[in-house]
């Protein structure tokens, strides 16, 4: 689809920043305002007419409704619109394009732009406006770029056609991003061959910003941001700021991944130190043989590495070693605990005293354990965010002081979670308690809850693999080469692999035309990826459209027919998938009301049947 792109096909219209801050009186010109404006060949004339009406009816409507206007509609185009501050931010696309895809449009965008530059105001505040209009062309061309009407429609992933790729190969891409992740340092990552995802352990939104700066060093553009290649490597490995929302780094950070199995600067307790790669080959991964054999491999203390905020100097700091030795060996107070689940003055005692002599959080953070983790989801009963509910509310309580270690506020929520707990399941031991991510939100404005990372990205001809990594990654020249050494010949063999794959041949209209839309991978499977889409799709692109606008309206219908004279269109949703069918050829019998005789109303019971074989179960 890449290769497929139409000079029509653009979807947006007209995009522009304009800030209000810099036009305050009558007297100061509208085009002060304008950070940017495409296209950017438009008259100066109407740039400023087309921002300034808009801005202003969309602030009027804002304060008289009480609430933030999202769409404004023109004759020939609909604007979808974001307001910030002073920042105003509007997208037209044609009217044809449904609501919820503009919408969806305009937030990728902004938060393409946020991820690459930081808050926005700080980013002209350090930036010329040249450079950033730049940035922003740059973004809307990706967004628009090797994408079909259909793309534009559901806003998905570009990912590799898996018909033609042997699912081993998929298979060894997922290994070898599962070996990366094994290094503290690393959060989660992504493989990428010729602009499209081959495997991905992050969210769809932030694969999709991945992309960008993928695309960008396969046209050997020139890098923003300080973008630096690493000489040692040969080039072929380089690394760029990007910046994660709250939400964003608490999903990696709570994703459940094993990193006690090798590490790159572990110390050998028992004989000489040897270094260990995370991976040799893709076929080398962890069996229970290995732990059994190697003892050290499976001693608790390993899995201080479960938090990725800390250091190796920090994890392996005699202090930590001690108080993990120290939950290895519980006192007797505590034994007694756990015997009658009953909680003694002098267990409270000697749970304050620990936490003084060993400084408070790096005790409880050295005995954390993945069983840990599960033990408190289930006493909690907390399911998805819920789970890790004593984690939010310890960062309410410290949002507002200004000592965020205090060791009150510590005792205080840890006390919380103590009763929490034993109201669900009494009689049970409790689990420490969870401290929150290292990177704290102290001021609560979207802008200053973006944080800093840094994207590492090894390229291998054209397979790229992207990982999120701490920003001191790119300083500890240990855990880079032990990265790039263990994935090196893996992504080798891989790429060569799918080089020899040939995309599949353009074939004309088949019996059927369907599009199927996985909503948790943001991916789109359908038949017409490899047409150009002539005057012989359109009708099932346009009843696609409206279809899919009309389920994102109506969060109770589940099935609709679309027709008219010639055609119909089939649209079935659920909460994970939408999935359209249409019957192409043969006699089409419109009698109006629903019978047997009528065509349009057998197309549920054959897009169940059909869509079986492409992987599809509606039934």
């Amino acid at each position: 689809m890449a290769e497929l792109l139409q000079p029509d096909s653009r979807m947006c219209n007209y995009f522009f920043l304009y800030d209000g801050s810099k036009v305050r009186g009558e007297a100061d010109p509208t085009r002060d305002g304008i950070c940017y404006f495409f296209p950017e060949e438009t008259p100066l004339d109407k740039q400023e007419l087309l921002c300034g009406q808009l801005a202003g009816v969309g602030r009027c409507v804002s304060e008289l409704s009480s609430s933030p206007a999202r769409t404004l509609r023109l004759r020939r185009n609909k604007f979808a619109i974001r307001m910030k501050d002073d920042f105003f931010w509007a997208l037209g696309c044609s009217v044809d394009v449904p609501t919820v895809s503009v919408s969806e449009f305009l937030d990728q965008l902004i938060d393409l732009f946020c991820f690459y530059n930081g808050p926005v105001r700080q980013s002209y505040q350090l930036n010329s406006q040249e450079t950033l209009a730049a940035q922003w062309a740059r973004y809307l061309s990706h967004l628009q770029s090797g994408s079909s009407e259909l793309s534009h429609i559901f806003s998905c992933l570009k990912t590799i056609d898996s018909t033609n790729v042997d699912p081993l190969l998929l298979l060894k891409a997922a290994l070898i991003l599962q070996a990366c992740q094994r290094c503290p340092l690393v959060l989660a990552g992504c493989i990428l061959f010729r602009g499209r995802v081959v495997s991905t352990q992050m969210s769809p939104g932030l694969t999709m910003k991945v992309m960008v700066h993928e695309s960008e060093t396969y046209t050997k553009a020139q890098r923003p941001n300080g973008t630096s290649a690493s000489s040692s490597f040969s080039g072929t490995v380089s690394s760029t700021t990007v910046f994660l929302t709250a939400p964003e780094l608490q999903d990696l950070q709570s994703a459940p991944v094993d990193k006690g199995f090798s590490c790159p600067t572990t110390p050998q307790r028992d004989g000489p130190s040897k270094k260990t790669r995370l991976s040799r080959t893709l076929s080398d991964t962890p069996s229970t043989e290995s732990q059994v054999s190697n003892p050290s491999l499976s001693k608790p203390p390993q899995k201080a590495s479960l938090s990725p905020r800390l250091s190796d100097s920090d994890v392996f700091s005699p202090a930590l070693s001690h108080s993990a030795a120290n939950s290895l060996n519980p006192s007797p107070q505590s034994l007694r605990f756990l015997s009658n689940g009953e909680n003694t003055v002098e267990d409270e005692v000697e749970e304050s005293r620990s936490r003084d002599s060993t400084g408070g959080r790096s005790q409880i953070r050295s005995e954390g354990d993945g069983s840990v983790f599960e033990e408190d989801s289930h006493l909690n009963g907390g399911e998805g965010e819920g789970a890790f509910g004593g984690v939010f509310e310890f960062q309410a309580v410290e949002s507002g002081n200004e000592q965020p270690h205090d060791d009150k506020v510590v005792e205080e929520d840890s006390r919380v979670s103590r009763g929490s707990v034993s109201g669900h399941k009494a009689g049970k031991s409790d689990p420490p308690p969870l401290l929150p991510p290292p990177h704290r939100l102290s001021d609560a404005s979207e802008e200053n809850a973006l944080i800093p990372m840094t994207l590492y990205m090894h390229r291998v001809k054209g397979l790229v693999l992207a990982l999120l990594v701490e920003p001191h990654f790119m300083s500890d020249a240990t855990s880079m080469e032990e990265v790039y050494h263990s994935s090196l010949a893996s992504l080798n063999g891989l790429e060569a692999h799918l080089r020899t794959i040939s995309p599949g041949a353009p074939g004309g209209p088949g019996p059927y035309t369907f599009a199927h839309f996985d909503c948790i991978q943001s991916t789109l499977t359908t038949n017409l990826s490899g047409r150009s889409g002539g005057a012989w799709d359109q009708p099932f692109v346009r009843a696609t459209s409206l279809l899919h606008s009309h389920f994102c309206n109506t969060e109770t219908l589940q099935e609709a027919i679309i027709r008219n004279a010639s055609t119909a269109v089939y649209g079935t949703r659920s909460v994970a998938q939408e999935t359209y069918f249409q019957q192409n050829g043969g006699s089409l019998r419109n009698s109006g009301i629903p019978n047997h005789q009528d065509s349009a109303f057998s197309l549920p019971s054959k897009a169940r049947h059909r869509l079986l074989k492409h992987g599809v179960n509606l039934l």
